[in-house]
């Protein structure tokens, strides 16, 4: 299962709520990173934080199975999608 991102921006957009990327954030809660039409400007070099794929791979491997994950991640979009766009 591959995570269906549909570039919406919205995760880049509150960075500010995910400590590990307060280094990106443009005082707004914004990627410095993401560009006007939501795409990310250093994708293939993104940090594995950003990166759903590497952060299974490299951390969450041990706790869950792919799918699960994956599935934790879509619930965590729409979450973030129903908080932002409501």
């Amino acid at each position: 299962m591959i995570f269906p991102c549909d570039k919406c921006g919205i995760c880049c957009n509150h960075i500010n709520e995910i400590p590990e990327l307060s280094v990106f954030d443009s005082g707004n809660g914004r990627c410095i990173h993401l560009t006007e039409n939501n795409l990310c400007d250093i994708y293939e070099t993104r940090p594995d934080i950003c990166n759903v794929e590497a952060m299974y791979r490299k951390k969450y491997c041990f706790e869950m199975s792919e799918d699960e994950y994956i599935r934790a991640n879509i619930a965590g979009c729409n979450e973030l999608k129903r908080k932002y766009t409501a």
